[in-house]
C-alpha cells in the first residue's frame, strides 16, 4: 500500500472557521470574517518571504505575528489578553465536511496517513483532535519543529520522504494548495491537489497527478488503484 502525505491547514481543516474565535472579540461575523481571510493570506506570505530568506521563525509566533500585522491593518484595537485568547484557541479549526469521510475510506484502504505541515507538532496535534480527525492518521510530523523550514522548502519534502517508509513511487503528497504541487514536482513525488475552490492552476509547466475537488473524490479515484498511487 501506499502513504499518503497530507498538509492540514487549508488541506484538512479550514483556517478561516477561526472566524468563530474572532467573533466575540470583534463584536460581529463580518469583521470575523474579514479578519480571518487577510489573517491567513499574510500568515502564508510570512512563511514564503521567512522560508526564501532562509530565517526561521515558528509558529505560533509566525501566526500571531499576521494576526497582530492584520488588527493593525484594520485599525483594530485588542487587548493582550484578547490577543492571548485568539491564539490560545487557533487549532479550534473544523475539518473541512469532505475529509472525515474521505480520510476513512483511504485508511480503509489500507493507505498510511501521515501528516506533513508547517505547524507545530502541538498545533498540529490540538487541530486535528478538535476536527476530530486525529483517529485517522498514522503520525504526525511538524516540518517547523524537524526541519525548521516551511513549505515549499524541498527540506520539508525530504524529511516527508525520509518518514514514509516506502519507496518514493509508492508517496502521494495531498494538498489544497498549488504551491505545494510545484515543490512536489520538484522533488519528484506524486501529487494530489484537493482543489476545493476550483481555481485555475499557474502556468508554470507543472500538473498534479491527480486533481479533485474534495478527499471523497480522492478516495473513489485511488480505490479503483488496489492500493497504488
Amino acid at each position: 500500500m501506499a502513504t499518503l502525505l497530507f498538509d492540514s491547514w487549508g488541506t484538512l481543516v479550514d483556517n478561516y472557521s477561526i472566524s468563530e474565535v474572532l467573533e466575540p472579540h470583534v463584536h460581529s461575523s463580518r469583521i470575523g470574517n474579514y479578519i480571518a481571510e487577510e489573517w491567513r493570506t499574510h500568515q502564508k506570505w510570512m512563511m514564503f518571504y521567512l522560508t526564501l530568506a532562509g530565517y526561521f521563525r515558528p509558529h505560533p509566533g509566525t501566526t500571531e505575528s499576521a494576526l497582530r500585522y492584520t488588527l493593525d491593518k484594520f485599525h483594530i484595537s485588542l487587548s493582550e489578553s484578547a490577543i492571548k485568547d485568539i491564539m490560545a484557541k487557533y487549532h479550534h479549526l473544523r475539518a473541512y465536511p469532505d475529509v472525515p469521510e474521505g480520510l476513512r475510506r483511504l485508511k480503509e484502504q489500507g493507505h498510511v496517513l501521515k501528516i506533513v505541515a508547517n505547524p507545530t507538532k502541538a498545533m498540529l496535534e490540538g487541530h486535528t483532535e478538535y476536527a476530530g480527525i486525529r483517529k485517522y492518521l498514522d503520525e504526525i510530523i511538524s516540518s517547523g519543529d524537524e526541519a525548521k523550514a516551511f513549505k515549499p522548502s524541498p527540506l520539508v519534502y525530504q524529511l516527508g520522504l525520509e518518514r514514509a517508509g516506502v519507496p518514493k513511487d509508492q508517496v502521494l503528497w495531498v494538498t489544497g494548495h498549488f504551491w505545494e504541487i510545484v515543490g512536489a514536482h520538484v522533488n519528484g513525488i506524486k501529487s494530489a491537489w484537493i482543489n476545493r475552490m476550483m481555481l485555475p492552476h499557474d502556468h508554470v509547466g507543472v500538473t498534479p497527478t491527480y486533481q479533485t475537488t474534495t478527499m471523497i473524490e480522492l478516495a473513489d479515484i485511488l480505490e479503483k488503484q488496489k492500493g497504488k498511487v
